[in-house]
């Protein structure tokens, strides 16, 4: 990120250069499009984009072609001298993305959506709306606003917000989406810590996602290697705000991360349809005490599950182990990522199949379970005669826990691919050892 300013007026009007004069020339594209010079100097789109906010024949252009190959479009961008072809293909690549991701945002074609490479770590808008259902007050500052996802989401539960982003293009982008949305939010450009270094504003709540680039545009996940580092933050942050919380990689260490700051009160850990996406780090100067570790799957498909708790109760839990029963059930993801291994077996009563093996087992069905819940059809040794006599065609899908091969060297050498409704799950168990568990979905 680099240094700016704090500017409290940033225009969309005033972005200061226009098209190019060979800006309608086709030009070699790159990954997923977009032309090479956009992808290194994405302030050329915005300063475009901006200026023109996309013609109405711009836009029929991009509802036209929205669900065609943006590198096809760029490569016969010569038969459409009057259209900003360049931004035109930005355009439809990052709609493309966003279909999934944002959709609301995705159907309105009066906002500008930024490249790519600013999506990728913009909230979806499940989570961004999960993140606003745990606030509750009259202001609230985002100090890295980025797409501007979550500030807008968040905004809808506050009086008063604040956009706060070094990135001057993006300001623009984002005050224009704010307005075509109807969202009261001011725009800061400026750095986050600017604002803390000159105790700019005094806030109910401060969101801050640290860029999880480095300045060689490498990923990196550690808060430590972000920017800005919230750890070395954290005073300053709770000194203007009375609630921090921070959207983290899903790959962070959470034990270690509490570690880190002296004023944790939570972690949540948020999957989507079961796949992490999201650690939310929650601080308060107040605090003082063991942080609460929450475990939700959300989803739109389904109904959500959480489960909350704290790692000194984990620490002290028994469970019982037992050989593979009636049903079979595997912890959700956001589970198996907050460590909760010994409570699943109090807290549903459920056992164990081996003290390394993070599945469950009962003779009744759990209908609250959180995660899959599975009926045993067979428990076999796992050679490979064995499964050939059981799937026939080969095609099941394949689960490996606490196992000496991995999933997909198991389908290599016994001729498997994932389908299907049911599941070969390759174990070790206490009472006979490695096995196969052949289940269907209850």
């Amino acid at each position: 990120m680099r240094s700016a300013h704090a500017n409290d007026n940033v225009d969309i009007f005033d972005v200061r250069t226009a098209v190019t004069a060979d800006s309608h020339l086709p030009v070699t594209v790159g990954a997923d499009g977009y032309p090479p010079a956009l992808e290194q100097e994405t302030h050329l789109y915005f300063k475009i984009g901006m200026k023109n906010k996309f013609s109405e024949e711009s836009i029929d252009f991009i509802k036209d072609h929205i669900n065609d190959d943006p590198a096809e479009i760029m490569l016969q961008s010569r038969k459409f001298p009057e259209l900003p072809m360049r931004d035109i293909v930005v355009q439809i690549a990052s709609r493309q993305k966003a279909k999934n991701k944002l959709p609301e945002w995705f159907g309105n074609y009066d906002l500008i959506l930024p490249p790519k490479q600013n999506l990728e770590q913009a909230s979806s808008e499940i989570t961004a709306k999960f993140k606003a259902r745990f606030v509750e007050g009259d202001s609230l500052i985002d100090l890295t606003g980025g797409t501007g996802v979550d500030t807008f989401y968040l905004s809808q539960k506050m009086r008063s917000t604040v956009y706060v982003e070094p990135n001057e293009e993006l300001c623009a982008v984002s005050k224009h989406n704010f307005e075509v949305l109807g969202a009261n939010i001011k725009v800061q450009n400026s750095t986050a810590e600017d604002i803390l270094n000159h105790n700019l504003v005094q806030s109910d709540w401060i969101f801050i996602d640290p860029s999880r680039r480095d300045d060689a545009e490498n990923r990196v996940y550690a808060l430590e290697d972000c920017e800005p580092n919230v750890i070395e933050l954290e005073e300053q942050l709770l000194n203007s705000a009375k609630n921090v919380f921070i959207k983290a990689s899903p790959m962070l260490d959470i034990k270690k991360t509490i570690q880190q700051f002296s004023s944790c009160y939570k972690v949540q850990i948020v999957t989507v349809d079961n796949e992490v996406k999201e650690l939310l780090i929650y601080l308060n100067k107040e605090f003082s005490g063991e942080a609460d570790i929450e475990a939700w799957n959300i989803s739109e498909k389904r109904e959500e599950e959480q489960f909350s708790f704290k790692y000194s109760t984990e620490e002290t839990s028994d469970f019982d182990i037992e050989g593979p029963q009636k049903y079979l059930y595997e912890p959700n993801a956001a589970l198996m990522k907050a460590g909760a291994y010994k409570l699943i077996g109090s807290k549903f009563d459920v056992k164990k199949v081996h003290p390394n093996t993070h599945l469950y087992t009962s003779d009744d069905l759990l209908e609250n379970f959180p995660g899959k819940k599975l009926l045993i059809k067979e428990v076999f040794s796992p050679a490979k005669k064995e499964i050939k006599k059981r799937i026939k065609n080969g095609t099941v899908n394949v689960i490996v826990r606490n196992y000496p091969m991995g999933a997909n060297e198991i389908k290599k050498k016994f001729g498997l691919k994932d389908g299907g409704d049911d599941f070969l799950i390759f174990c070790e168990t206490e009472s006979v050892g490695l096995r196969a568990i052949w289940c269907e979905r209850v």
